[in-house]
């Protein structure tokens, strides 16, 4: 893999990247927009959590619109960067895991059985795995847009009804959010510094440990 290969990865892989770390921001200030700008908060962040939170605040075609551009976004460049170098990573884990390991196996199960099932799975679970998934197996672009955002549509209105039937639960957590606002935000910022410390000591515990 050549230098413009490394740049070509990194380019298909910085859309993700920032989508990623923009759900981390939009953690952290929950609080402040969860009342005050619901649809800048599902820009950011579009977990399943905060979707139920978004919808009970925000309209339906806002909310369908906003959230659709939201989780369809970073799929195409997870399909391409599949599409282009997904073969190259999988050798590479086969070769690091083995064969027999039980990614690999799972993984290989997935390829196999893809062409009959992949876009009942990728409408089921139109995330970062599948979509990186359907770009390795050579799904075709047209299909996989298609699959993906019908996938994603119907995720938006379950959750969207979902709300609409809960509306007292989720207005109380709405209300307890923004009554508790300072608070809040101080213990979202240190829960994510905790877990990026803890997922930091972890890689450096690993890299210290020797091979047997």
């Amino acid at each position: 893999m050549d230098d413009s290969d490394i740049r070509r990865i990194k380019l298909l892989a910085a859309i993700p990247l920032l989508f990623a770390v923009a759900a981390y921001v939009g953690q952290v200030l929950t609080s402040t927009l969860i009342s005050s700008s619901p649809l800048t908060l599902l820009a950011l962040n579009a977990t399943d959590p905060m979707l139920l939170l978004v919808a009970h605040e925000s309209s339906f075609t806002g909310f369908l619109i906003i959230g659709t551009i939201r989780l369809f976004a970073p799929d195409l460049f997870l399909h391409r960067l599949g599409w282009e170098y997904g073969v190259d990573a999988k050798n590479y884990l086969l070769g690091e895991l083995g064969e027999k390991s039980f990614f690999n196996r799972s993984f290989q199960w997935l390829e196999r059985n893809f062409p009959k099932v992949g876009w009942l799975m990728l409408f089921l679970l139109p995330g970062y795995p599948m979509c990186l998934l359907a770009g390795i197996v050579r799904m075709k672009r047209l299909p996989f847009i298609l699959v993906n955002l019908s996938g994603t549509f119907t995720r938006l209105v379950l959750c969207y009804s979902v709300s609409s039937i809960f509306d007292g639960p989720v207005g109380k957590i709405v209300n307890f959010i923004n009554r508790y606002s300072l608070p809040f935000t101080v213990l979202m910022v240190v829960l994510i510094m905790f877990q990026s410390a803890k997922n930091q000591r972890r890689k450096l515990r690993n890299k210290d440990t020797p091979d047997l």
